[in-house]
């Protein structure tokens, strides 16, 4: 166990030597390819500028919530639906039936529901998520717009609009996503709670 410990802390110090003598080497030839007139351009100005040249980081994050927005909207129709045929409560006694020859009923439920409960870690994830990405979009499109701003000699609101049109809409598109998996959520939450009483009530 000592000598994986070593392991590690010796890989981490080659990583963090090496980290440091590629940022070296960066600098210097940035600094020798610029002209004497030139400002010096900055690992955070390159990565600016790829950023705005392909444009990709804003299509991500769309895609990104899309996919969170289809999903989560289909996993909750999904569950709203089986919770509510009979079939399903039905399989539920069977299987509270067994337990209870070795917990409680009370205790059976709970440990039922919770395992149902613990299937919308999804929703979860997309409540978090979302707002997460928006504010991704955010930071890109003030990213843009500083870029921009930095190529052309007078600003005006044309040279800001996309960056901010970008900023704003990607963090509507978030919020509204998380909006929706915290509707479906409650839903879910609301059946399960039904369900609890149903099961209880038949016991």
């Amino acid at each position: 166990m000592k000598k994986w410990n070593f392991v590690a802390r010796r890989e981490m110090i080659l990583l963090f030597i090496m980290s440091m003598v590629l940022s070296l080497i960066y600098a210097g030839v940035s600094y020798a390819q610029a002209p004497v007139d030139t400002s010096y351009v900055t690992m955070s100005q390159r990565i600016g500028s790829f950023i705005v040249l392909f444009r990709a980081f804003d299509v991500f994050i769309y895609f990104f919530q899309g996919i969170q927005l289809f999903i989560g909207v289909g996993f909750t129709i999904y569950y709203l639906q089986k919770f509510h045929k009979e079939s399903f409560l039905n399989e539920m006694r069977r299987k509270l039936n067994t337990l209870s020859a070795e917990v409680s009923p009370q205790e059976a439920i709970e440990f039922e529901i919770t395992g149902l409960s613990n299937r919308f870690l999804f929703l979860e994830m997309m409540i978090a998520a979302a707002p997460v990405s928006g504010l991704l979009g955010t930071v890109v499109g003030l990213v843009q717009v500083f870029s921009e701003q930095t190529l052309v000699q007078k600003i005006t609101m044309q040279t800001i609009a996309g960056g901010m049109y970008v900023a704003m809409v990607t963090t509507v598109c978030g919020f509204i996503v998380a909006l929706i998996g915290i509707i479906g959520r409650h839903l879910l939450n609301s059946r399960l709670a039904e369900m609890r009483e149903r099961l209880a009530g038949a016991d």
